[in-house]
């Protein structure tokens, strides 16, 4: 759905005691998922509970919890997560930045997504704030410092009916030509991609009807939200069913 400029997050609530039995499964999941990549932290991350134009109200859960209800999506009718997360489409001047995941991801291996992004986690008490949450992720993953971005506005939620995940979807602006947003992702970015790529402006239309099965649902709903501000239109509405995939 569209947002708006001014989306606030209220939090109200607190995580439940789990039963016996699915504490145990959840514990299972993380040890396994953690076996496998020892750097998993179980931090707290915010789960939507209700959404619409204007406001999200959630509140704060463990990472193992939306972990283990993505590897077991019916664990959902008992945890209830609805993870929120972040992500920015960079309109530079050579076109519209894409970023290629990881081949070894816990989310969509190798898929192209609208880059940076990122899970909204607690950084610094308990409020959240949207847009510092992804100029972080911005420095993290592509290097790219707040300075280096010239406007920013929160255009879509994005529902993901499988992995139960909220994608807020901002529009940003540099001025920086694509060579230098690539240098910045190779000398201080980390590695959540393993390469970027810029689609112009000219080409996108042609590049969406293309229909590329490695682009994430997320990172088309927000190319043809672009697409529609350049034209001066409103963004549309998309339906929960758009997409079955992490953004």
């Amino acid at each position: 759905m569209p947002v708006t400029a001014d989306l606030r997050v209220r939090i109200r609530g607190v995580n439940a005691p789990l039963p016996a039995a699915v504490a145990a499964l959840v514990s299972d999941v993380w040890d396994r998922e953690r076996a496998r990549r020892p750097g998993l932290f179980d931090g707290r991350v915010f789960c939507a509970d209700a959404i619409d134009a204007h406001e999200i109200v959630g509140h704060w859960t463990n990472y193992r919890k939306a972990l283990a209800q993505l590897r077991r999506p019916a664990l959902f009718d008992v945890l209830r997560v609805r993870s929120l997360a972040v992500n920015g489409l960079i309109a530079c001047a050579d076109g519209l930045v894409l970023g290629r995941r990881q081949r070894d991801a816990v989310y969509f291996p190798g898929c192209w997504q609208a880059a940076p992004a990122g899970s909204v986690e607690a950084r610094s008490g308990d409020g959240v704030d949207l847009a510092g949450q992804l100029l972080a992720e911005l420095q993290e993953e592509l290097g790219m410092a707040a300075s280096d971005i010239v406007s920013m506005q929160p255009v879509l939620a994005i529902g993901h009916p499988e992995s139960r995940i909220v994608d807020i979807g901002f529009l940003l602006e540099t001025p920086l030509g694509f060579g230098d947003v690539a240098h910045r992702h190779a000398t201080g970015g980390n590695a959540e991609y393993d390469a970027l790529r810029a689609i112009p402006a000219a080409e996108l239309a042609e590049f969406l009807a293309q229909g590329n099965p490695t682009l994430m649902p997320s990172a088309r709903f927000m190319l043809e939200a672009w697409i529609e501000m350049q034209d001066g239109g409103k963004v549309r509405c998309r339906s929960p069913g758009d997409s079955s995939r992490r953004g």
